[in-house]
């Protein structure tokens, strides 16, 4: 068996989070390990974080919501060891990913949707149907960065 690559999902909760934990459950390649969100979600369960004051669950996606995911812990993404994992994916909003996406990211790959740096030269737009191949260059570009 093929060890699954380890991953933590930053700003899980948000709608964009929440596709990421869709696509991430009984993934073949990644190991969804780690939710991280904000100081003030950090050690309650995904459904403890997702659920407001009067009971609603804020769960946005098609798919009901998987048992194993509900009862993850969700850690503090300021303080989070990036040690812990092999790969991020990040729907943190543009002001939290300016300053998180570049600490997790000088120790490995995220892959993210904000448009925090979308425009930077070596930060690479993958449309694989459409670009991958000139994009995937850019990868070698900003390890050098």
């Amino acid at each position: 068996m093929t060890k699954k690559i380890r991953t933590a999902v930053m700003g899980a909760t948000g709608v964009a989070g929440q596709q990421f934990l869709v696509s991430l459950e009984n993934h073949p390649w990644f190991e969804l390990s780690f939710l991280l969100g904000s100081d003030r979600a950090a050690g309650k369960t995904y459904q403890e974080a997702i659920t407001d004051v009067h009971g609603s669950r804020r769960w946005y996606c098609q798919q009901e919501l998987p048992e194993s995911i509900s009862r993850m812990r969700l850690y503090d993404a300021n303080t989070f060891r990036q040690d812990e994992v092999d790969l991020v994916f990040s729907a943190m909003a543009s002001d939290a990913a300016v300053e998180l996406e570049p600490r997790f990211a000088s120790k490995v790959p995220v892959i993210s949707v904000s448009s925090a740096f979308r425009y930077e030269t070596d930060v690479p737009i993958f449309l694989p149907a459409v670009n991958l191949d000139a994009h995937l260059g850019l990868l070698e570009a900003q390890q050098k960065n």
